[in-house]
């Protein structure tokens, strides 16, 4: 199974994208080649993967934020916000389908 997804990248050019269910959010990015960086590795320890959701698709697709995720945003807050998502912690969900999910620039 998949999705599309819509990515924006750090420049503001769209594109749309498959996400396979058996991927997180940020191996989808790197299967497409978006030069997301995850220090860490994608254990959410370092919030080099922050995303922005679009906010119609971050109320309806897929798990909260973890309280682990939450506290990497809140040493980011000069730019999260509260559609921010790091993309190692965002799940596959069908209810993410045909989502907009934006690049920080610079990363």
């Amino acid at each position: 199974m998949s999705i599309n997804i819509t990515v924006v990248d750090e420049s503001g050019e769209a594109q749309e994208v498959e996400w396979k269910d058996n991927q997180t959010l940020l191996e989808c990015l790197h299967k497409n080649q978006y030069p997301v960086l995850a220090t860490c590795g994608g254990n959410a320890s370092c919030a080099t993967c922050h995303t922005f959701m679009d906010p119609e698709h971050f109320e309806t697709g897929g798990d909260e934020r973890t309280e682990a995720e939450e506290d990497l945003l809140e040493m980011i807050d000069d730019v999260a916000n509260d559609y921010s998502r790091l993309a190692c912690q965002t799940e596959y969900n069908e209810g993410l389908d045909g989502a907009t999910v934006t690049l920080k620039p610079g990363m």
